[in-house]
């Protein structure tokens, strides 16, 4: 029994109401057992049953029949727990993430995995050296950092050194005034969220783009729109559409080696979004966490803009350090003070002790040098994957001039879920396509981490690999 009718089946027994609203479902190896399907058929139908809230996982105890369900099946109801009526107001805006969620699976794999698909730098590209000696001089000179809060908008030298690298990257002119520190760009983005969208928002997102991103819009109400991505940034074309028919309140999109296509903003389509933002009154949220990886000038709406229709964000938990979790928002000055209270709610402050690590390594060139060569090394890196992989037939629907991403495809490869488990088996881990569209289409394109490519691994990208 395939994927298809395996869900089809479930689907109509649930709604005859075979079992009881909060009963457990009968486990996956039961049903591999039972209807002689595939661990990975019956994993995707659970997980189209979850998102359509026909069903709920539970981390650690299985999945249960959905509350929603109640009165429709001939079994009892049960009361519901506070637990359970937070877990269903989250899965009716997000799918659940447990196991057999790719990106759970992804960032919680056997540390020897190859995390090909991944969105960071392979440990062997981080200056370990460098992190451990700035955090003895760090910790030596700032002990009381250790255990104190830090200040709620930020430490105020590092933003000072923030405000320097805005202008060195992007030739935008913030003051540390208009600069609030953050726990990655995760956080930034959560709290510009949940700042400016209201349930029924219009936001537009990049297509394809940053999944977590649609969830975490999806959650605080928001109608997610995917802009389809051009070698040159979002299609102005589709927006201007768009705009005769509907509101929009925000665009998020990355401006720098867009993820997952490693295409870059050209000066004429941030022209043209920025003057559609001004006349149909949006905001644009720049997610620039890979501008750092830009050898040269690159170009920004907050180049273009007095950070008036522009929020601006970056981070270094890409470039140096995932556990650091450093990141920054530049915003308009009216937007600090209800920024800060979200954050003072929710996190107090980042850690004391990371900002100040971050303010030694910028303020005494230890930043510029490292990300000099990973510059240098990311484009060298470029090349030669991108030659590997097209002797082999894949193609790709834009070509970058640096960063870590290419978006492959392969006309010879029918079945891009079964290729992707033929290479898990040999731990080397991709996420498909889906993970990066909006509702999770199904998109037959790769995310590939060329930081994390070896000319070992070529071969496993020939077609023959999927059979």
């Amino acid at each position: 029994m395939n994927s298809e009718m395996f869900y089809q089946r479930m689907r109509e027994r649930l709604l005859k109401g075979e079992w009881s609203a909060g009963q457990r479902l009968p486990s996956i190896r039961h049903q591999i057992n039972e209807s002689r399907t595939s661990h990975h058929a019956i994993v995707s139908a659970y997980d189209r049953l979850a998102a359509e809230g026909l069903i709920e996982a539970q981390q650690g105890r299985g999945y249960f029949v959905s509350g929603h369900l109640a009165g429709q099946g001939s079994g009892g109801q049960r009361a519901d727990t506070l637990s359970d009526l937070a877990a269903r107001e989250i899965s009716d805006a997000v799918s659940p993430m447990h196991p057999s969620d790719p990106m759970f699976a992804l960032l919680q794999s056997r540390p020897e995995a190859i995390k090909l698909s991944g969105g960071w730098l392979p440990t062997e590209w981080r200056n370990t050296e460098l992190l451990a000696r700035s955090i003895r001089r760090t910790a030596r000179l700032e002990q009381r950092a250790l255990v104190e809060y830090g200040d709620i908008q930020g430490y105020r030298p590092l933003r000072q050194q923030l405000s320097r690298h805005l202008q060195n990257k992007t030739r935008a002119s913030v003051p540390p005034t208009q600069i609030i520190t953050t726990l990655g760009a995760t956080q930034a983005l959560d709290l510009v969220i949940r700042l400016l969208i209201r349930p029924g928002d219009v936001v537009l997102v990049d297509e394809p783009g940053n999944g977590n991103l649609n969830k975490l819009i999806a959650l605080g109400g928001g109608e997610v729109i995917g802009v389809p991505r051009t070698p040159t940034g979002p299609d102005t074309a589709f927006i201007a559409e768009l705009l005769t028919r509907r509101r929009v309140r925000a665009l998020v999109c990355n401006s720098t080696f867009h993820n997952p296509t490693g295409g870059s903003l050209s000066a004429r389509n941030a022209f043209d979004l920025l003057r559609l933002a001004i006349a149909h009154d949006f905001l644009i949220i720049e997610d620039d966490v890979y501008g750092d990886f830009s050898s040269g000038d690159h170009q920004s709406f907050a180049d273009l803009d007095d950070l008036d229709h522009v929020i601006y964000i970056g981070s270094f938990s890409k470039s140096l350090s995932s556990s650091l979790r450093i990141g920054y928002i530049a915003c308009c000055a009216e937007m600090i003070e209800p920024l800060l209270q979200l954050k003072l709610l929710t996190s107090v402050s980042v850690p004391s002790f990371c900002e100040r690590f971050v303010n030694t390594i910028l303020s005494d060139g230890s930043y510029l040098r490292h990300m000099r060569k990973v510059q240098r090394d990311l484009m060298a890196q470029q090349a030669s994957t991108r030659k590997l992989l097209e002797d082999r037939g894949w193609t790709f629907d834009i070509i970058p001039e640096g960063g870590m991403f290419l978006w492959a495809r392969h006309p010879g490869i029918r079945d891009m879920d079964a290729f992707i488990r033929r290479l898990a088996e040999h731990d080397v881990l991709l996420l498909p396509g889906s993970v990066f569209t909006v509702g999770n289409r199904r998109e037959d394109a790769l995310r590939i981490n060329v930081a994390h490519f070896t000319p070992e691994m070529a071969s496993l990208f020939d077609p023959g690999a999927a059979d």
